[in-house]
């Protein structure tokens, strides 16, 4: 009786959410009038109000628990990297967890439903599971979306540094050529140069003092060493354009040692089916001899 009670409201708590989407509530007219007025503006509006509930959420989150702010700090250099908050990022571990929380309840529910009811124990390693894996999950993407994103920026800053370098060529200072190449690229790198260097003007920094403190902020290695090594070349010219050549130079080399490694390693794997190919080959021709010398001797 029970079970078809379940079954019943899961059936029909399907049906309801298929008739709510195939069939929404009519949006009112003004909402429609204005969302045509102002297309993106509205876009705009919806977006900056689902990061405020993020917001407020995680920030409770991060006061109410002390481990999960100190493991939102420890990450502090890679959530710049991918434009998100602390507060943000600390609401998404929350909904992954708690996605975790619910999978083993869930899967029991919907198993005793169907008649086929899953041992106490099942749910339980599914919760003990699960929930590690969804708060875990948020912090291994965000460290490789992060690394994927700091080798674009060497992309970016290589060809940032050939135009500064050109820049130079051409007679202008160092602090001009550096805020034109900022200036001549698109895309969220670009962006960031601009930014830090619009930054550092506003407090009277140099511009490698500026770009410094992006390279801490954001962990980016080859931003760091070319400013402490324009720093050291100081205002001259001619020893800072050999700099941010040599500089350029460097990370377009590692950027192709880089790609040949994992050209190398993808060719590794690639190699791995075939393996298996030829010994599972080997097996099924070998199975019917083994087994007949088997069956003569015994």
């Amino acid at each position: 009786m029970t079970a078809a009670i379940l079954a019943g409201l899961l059936l029909g708590a399907g049906l309801w959410v298929a008739w709510v989407g195939l069939r929404p509530a009519p949006e009112p007219l003004g909402d429609i009038l204005r969302r045509f007025d102002n297309p993106q503006r509205s876009r705009r509006l919806s977006q900056e109000e689902e990061a405020d509930r993020d917001t407020r959420v995680g920030h409770y989150l991060l006061e109410a628990i002390p481990p999960l702010k100190s493991a939102v700090e420890s990450a502090a250099q890679d959530l710049p990297m991918v434009g998100r908050t602390p507060e943000e990022h600390a609401a998404r571990v929350a909904s992954f967890g708690f996605f975790g929380l619910l999978l083993g309840p869930w899967l029991s529910i919907v198993s005793t439903a169907t008649g086929n009811p899953l041992p106490p124990i099942v749910p339980g390693l599914i919760v003990l599971i699960g929930v590690p894996f969804g708060v875990l999950l948020p912090f291994t993407s965000l460290r490789s979306e992060a690394a994927e994103r700091r080798r674009a920026f060497s992309h970016a800053l290589s060809s940032w540094c050939d135009v500064v370098v050109m820049n130079l060529a051409s007679g202008r200072g160092v602090e001009q050529a550096m805020e034109t190449a900022a200036a001549a690229g698109q895309g969220w790198a670009f962006s960031m140069l601009r930014g830090s260097l619009r930054s550092g003007y506003v407090r009277g920094d140099t511009p490698w003092d500026a770009l410094a403190q992006l390279g801490n902020d954001l962990g980016i290695t080859d931003l760091d060493e070319l400013a402490s090594t324009v720093g050291m070349a100081g205002e001259e010219g001619a020893a800072v354009r050999e700099t941010v050549a040599a500089k350029a130079q460097t990370i377009r080399q590692r950027i192709t040692s880089e790609t040949e490694e994992v050209a190398a390693a993808a060719t590794e794997r690639m190699s791995l089916p075939g393996v298996l190919l030829v010994i599972g080959f080997l097996i099924f021709l070998g199975y019917p001899a083994i087994s007949a010398t088997f069956q003569i001797g015994s």
